[in-house]
């Protein structure tokens, strides 16, 4: 990224540019990527054992208890 940036004449095409530029940054420095955020992904991370059985019981009280009547 050691490049000589020249402005562009309008606000419009500066904008543009400060887009362009930070989603580079964002790309290189923080590889940020979006967050697959589905079942399937999410399905058998946590283990069959009776912790898990009680925390999705509990889960499943709260949800059923948010319903309307």
């Amino acid at each position: 990224m050691n490049q000589v940036i020249q402005h562009p004449a309008t606000v419009d095409e500066r904008l543009a540019e400060l887009e362009r530029q930070f989603a580079e940054l964002r790309d290189r420095v923080l590889r940020l990527t979006p967050v697959k955020k589905d079942w399937q992904s999410t399905f058998g991370m946590m283990p069959d054992d009776e912790l898990s059985r009680e925390a999705e019981r509990l889960g499943r009280e709260w949800r059923e208890s948010c319903r309307e009547p």
